[in-house]
This record gives structure tokens, C-alpha cells and sequence, in this order.
């Protein structure tokens, strides 16, 4: 017999245990054959009853490789030498990773071809067979971890009236075609590994911690503890109207659950990584991991669309009441906070999602006591003269985006009118009230090469992106100078 061992050939004088992890690293890589009742040498030994050993190793193959290869491999017998010899043609298989089923698709399970030996595969060698063969999907992959409980889950199921049995794992999408566990599975055991930490602060910058905790087990039961510790810290605050007493609650119960359940549908769980939960005095932040999901931007979180990263997760969060309506979450949160004058911010990059909530009791809440308005209070601010948007974030208390969102829709209004081009480190352009008629001609006049012109009333302005720099002094009965001499 004039053939040797290696990437493709095995011999083996009898079935295995060995000879299983053949075959699983042949159909888990390139293919290839292997001989049973041949010695490593290449000398055909041959087996005693060839039928029996044929039914052996059906039986074997059948009874410990997932999933199942019966159907994509060949056993035959042949005579080499004189010898009868049974031949295992093994092919690349199609829905790898393939493993030993008393281990799982781990690396102690799963065996790839390297050179002339069988070894076990990396974690990153088999997550990249399951993407290969099950798309970029995570909860559609086989999960790693094939000794799953659902105690957790059940019991949830049971609430709403519902069954998770083996037919109904199966339509959720927690099982795959041949029995195994998905990463579906996974998240909604008891064994889930992604974890929720939850932490409140004593202080905005988050350096003093007043309570902190790290929530595990199913993802169900991670929603419900944080949603938990988040109304732990959800404090209130009591007016009364006449007799009626009026509780107002820090955040709004719905803000808080739809941020959460958002955490919880939207995130990449192929990264690792915990999703964090804050709350400080001025506002609770829930980030989690994964930005956008692909086809989606950030313009489009107000249009009430539904493109959820994890659709067979959302379709279980909805089933067990968690999600009202696809596509509602955002909505719901803003309108929450509709009459306070403050409203939720997201923020995204490529590999996360946040969610601010401010606190509509927080001493700095600008929507509160004297029910102003962010917009008025940005009036108010304005009251002495011109501010940057810088300092005008620094007085409201609040994020650049909520700053830069109020401003932008005053500057619209024509409330608000930006003077300088904010070119260059040190320059910031100002936000000012808005000129009246009269002003907004002296300034055209002067922009156009005026020289002189007059205007009664007192004002001082910054005039920047002209034909040149001006400084226009403005005083009843006096010369407005536009920059040539002095009349």
C-alpha cells in the first residue's frame, strides 16, 4: 500500500475514540479519508468481521458526533493487499463546527486537521466556522456551551401563561435543526455569561460610589434586578396642589424600562463586556455594547422604525410583554419627558450605545420650579450679553448635544443670532439675542463699507466674519464707527 499519513489520510487498526476526532477534524477542515484496519505504518492489517465493524462504526460516528454526518459520509469496505479494510470518505462539512456531543462545541470537543494530527480548535477557530456557516447572527450560532438550565426563563414563561418546552425552544429559535443549543439559548439560561453592573454615585463625576452591583444569570433575570436597583434610586419629590399631594418621581418609570429593555435587545453580545448601569445626582445612563445596527442611523431613531440587532431575542422580549410595540421604545422615552423641558440623549459610537435620562428633580433641572423652559432659560442666560455655547451648556447644566439641539432651534426661530465663524482654538462663536430691525440694518450698513451711520439705544457687539473685524459702539444721538475715522 503505497500511501502515507497526513493532512487528508488516517489509519487507524480499529474504531475509536481516536479515530471519532478524525473524522470530526476531517469534516471540520478540508476533508479526507480514513482507514480502519490499516497499522501507522500504511500496512493493511485488516478486521475481523468486516460487517460488524462496519455497524461499529456507524453506530459510533452516529452516537457521538453532533451534528449528525451520517448522511455526507461514505463507509465502505475494500481488500488492500489481502486485507479487508473499511474506508471512511469524510468531506468538508456544511454545518460545522462539528464536535464530540459528551463535550460540546468547545475546543476539548472540537478537532481541526494539522498536518498529519488531529488537535483541538481555538475558541476563534470555531466561533469562525459557526459564522461561516450560520451568518454574522449571534444568537443563531451554536452556543460553546451546551449544559444550559432555564429555571429563570420558566418561571417567566409560566407567568405569562406560556410553555418553554423542547417544540418551543425550537420555534423561538433556541435550538437549531439538530437539537443543539443556539447562543439564543445561551443568553436566556442560567448560565448566560454576559452580566449587567449596576453602580449609584454620590457625585456626578462618578469617583464615589454609593452602592454597586454586578447582576448574572439569564438575561431575564439581569433586566429584572436592574430595573430593580434602578427604582431602589428612582427617589421622588412632594408638592401639594391645595390638598392634593403630587409625588414626582426622579425619572420616569417608562424612561427607565424602555432603556433597559433596550440595553438588553439592541446589544452585541458577540462582544464581551457587561452592560453598565449609573445613576448619579443630575441623570442615570444605561451603555451598552454595539452602536447602531447595520442600515441604521442616528437621524433615524425618531422615525419609529424597527430594525432590531437580535430579532429572535426582541421576538422573546415581546412574547413575555417586555416590548409593548417594535419601534416604540425611543418614542416613549422622549414623550415621558414631554412639559420638563428636558428630554433623554442618546449617544453612539462604533461599538456603543448610551442612553442619559436626566433627573427631573435634580437641584440644576432647569425644567423645574419656575417652569421654565430650556429654550427661555437660554433667553434668560442671555440676558447680560453674549455667551458661547460652552458657557451657556455650563449654565443650564446640561450635555453639548441637549445645548447645541436648543440652540440650533433658537438660531431657526430667529430668537437667537450666531455672531462669529468659530474658527480657531480660542474662538467660540457667540449666541446673542437676536437684533431688532434697526440693529440688523446698522450691522448690513457697516458689513456693506458704510462708514458712518447713526442709531439711537444702547448696545455693545462683537462683529466677526465681515470684510474685516469692527467694533461697533452704539449710544443715543451718537456716530456708529465702522472703522475709518472718527467724524
Amino acid at each position: 500500500m503505497d500511501v502515507r499519513e497526513g493532512e487528508d489520510v488516517e489509519f487507524k487498526r480499529e474504531m475509536s475514540p481516536g479515530a471519532v476526532k478524525t473524522v470530526i477534524a476531517f469534516v471540520s477542515t478540508g476533508g479526507g479519508t480514513l482507514c480502519i484496519g490499516v497499522d501507522d505504518e500504511g500496512v493493511p492489517v485488516g478486521v475481523d468481521d468486516v460487517d460488524a465493524e462496519m455497524t461499529r462504526v456507524t453506530s459510533c460516528l452516529r452516537d457521538s458526533v453532533k451534528p449528525d454526518i451520517l448522511m455526507m459520509i461514505p463507509i465502505v469496505s475494500e481488500v488492500i493487499d489481502g486485507h479487508d479494510v473499511i474506508a471512511v470518505h469524510v468531506g468538508r462539512g456544511v454545518r460545522r463546527p462539528y464536535y464530540l456531543a459528551s463535550k460540546g462545541p468547545r475546543p476539548e470537543g472540537v478537532y481541526i486537521r494539522s498536518s498529519a494530527a488531529s488537535v483541538p480548535a481555538s475558541d476563534s477557530a470555531i466561533i469562525r466556522m459557526a459564522r461561516e456557516c450560520d451568518g454574522d447572527a449571534f444568537e443563531a450560532r451554536l452556543s460553546m456551551n451546551q449544559d444550559l438550565t432555564f429555571l429563570y426563563a420558566q418561571a417567566e414563561f409560566e407567568k405569562k401563561g406560556l410553555s418553554l418546552g423542547p417544540g418551543e425552544m425550537r420555534t423561538f429559535g433556541m435550538r437549531n435543526s439538530d437539537g443543539g443549543f443556539t447562543n439564543l439559548a445561551l443568553l436566556l439560561s442560567d448560565q448566560c455569561p454576559p452580566t449587567k453592573k449596576a453602580a449609584a454615585f454620590s457625585d456626578d463625576g462618578r469617583i464615589v460610589f454609593t452602592e454597586h452591583r454586578e447582576y448574572e444569570g439569564s438575561i431575564l433575570k439581569q433586566l429584572a434586578n436592574a430595573y430593580a436597583f434602578l427604582e431602589a434610586h428612582n427617589h421622588y419629590r412632594t408638592e401639594f396642589s391645595g390638598l392634593e399631594r403630587i409625588d414626582q418621581y426622579d425619572y420616569p418609570a417608562v424612561a427607565l424600562r424602555e432603556a433597559l429593555v433596550n440595553s438588553v435587545a439592541h446589544r452585541e453580545y458577540a462582544l464581551s463586556g457587561s452592560t453598565l448601569v449609573s445613576v448619579m445626582p443630575s441623570a442615570a445612563e444605561i451603555v451598552s455594547l454595539g452602536g447602531l445596527p447595520t442600515g441604521i442611523e442616528y437621524e433615524d431613531l425618531s422615525a419609529r422604525i424597527s430594525m432590531p440587532r437580535n430579532r429572535a431575542l426582541a421576538n422573546v422580549l415581546f412574547r413575555l410583554e417586555l416590548i409593548e410595540a417594535y419601534g416604540t421604545g425611543i418614542g416613549r422615552m422622549r414623550e415621558s419627558y414631554e412639559g420638563e423641558g428636558l428630554s433623554p440623549e442618546m449617544t453612539v459610537t462604533a461599538n456603543t450605545f448610551s442612553i442619559v435620562l436626566p433627573n427631573r428633580n435634580a437641584p440644576d433641572a432647569k425644567a423645574a420650579g419656575d417652569a421654565e423652559s430650556l429654550p427661555e432659560a437660554v433667553i434668560r442666560a442671555l440676558a447680560d450679553g453674549a455667551r458661547t455655547r460652552a458657557e451657556i451648556q455650563a449654565d443650564l447644566g446640561v450635555s453639548q448635544s441637549t445645548a447645541s439641539r436648543v440652540l440650533a432651534d433658537l438660531v431657526g426661530g430667529g430668537r437667537v443670532a450666531t455672531i462669529g465663524s468659530g474658527r480657531g482654538d480660542s474662538v467660540s462663536p457667540a449666541i446673542a439675542p437676536a437684533p431688532d430691525p434697526g440693529i440688523r440694518w446698522a450691522m448690513r450698513a457697516v458689513s456693506a463699507g458704510g462708514r458712518f451711520v447713526t442709531w439711537g439705544g444702547s448696545m455693545r457687539l462683537l462683529l466677526y466674519g465681515v470684510s474685516r473685524r469692527m467694533e461697533a459702539t452704539v449710544a443715543s444721538g451718537v456716530w456708529l464707527r465702522g472703522g475709518g475715522s472718527h467724524d
